[in-house]
């Protein structure tokens, strides 16, 4: 069996220069080497007077919430990768996207439906738009212009 051994470092720094430059620090590592194998974390904050961070070092980062009922993981960063479990982001600029299933629009037309649909699995698109005039379908079947009461006034593409 090899050499196992475990260690908690704080550490807590003040400066204020005569130069008038100021910086607070505090530290906290965790570290444990067990048969060879060494695994630290680490949680740095602090202030330069011109910047304030926190720094966190670790394999697995994760904020949990168990206070109402079964633990429950709000996120986690492991890997390279961040798991949500559900996001709202306001504006987001994506250099490449990978979407599993389904991508759909928020808003809908009169019948409830998507305005825009794709399901990547089986390659399936759905446009819709919609105005007192009547309505217009877009999907890989073709395309469907439908008067203000439902009735179907032109079909293009596969007409079965």
């Amino acid at each position: 069996m090899g050499q196992t051994n475990a260690s908690v470092q704080q550490v807590s720094e003040v400066v204020a220069g005569v130069d008038g430059k100021v910086s607070a620090i505090s530290s906290w590592k965790t570290e444990t080497n067990a048969s060879g194998k060494k695994v630290a974390t680490g949680i740095i904050q602090g202030s330069d007077g011109t910047v304030g961070e926190i720094l966190l070092s670790a394999d697995r980062v994760a904020i949990i919430n168990g206070l109402n009922g079964p633990e429950a993981s709000l996120f986690v960063f492991q890997d390279g990768q961040l798991f949500l479990n559900s996001a709202l982001i306001n504006q987001a600029f994506i250099q490449s996207l990978v979407v599993g299933m389904t991508l759909r629009s928020q808003a809908v037309n009169a019948q409830g439906l998507p305005l825009i649909e794709i399901n990547l699995a089986s390659g399936s698109f759905t446009v819709r738009g919609q105005d007192a005039n009547g309505s217009t379908l877009l999907n890989n079947g073709g395309l469907y212009v439908y008067d203000a009461n439902g009735i179907e006034r032109t079909a293009v593409g596969r007409l079965t």
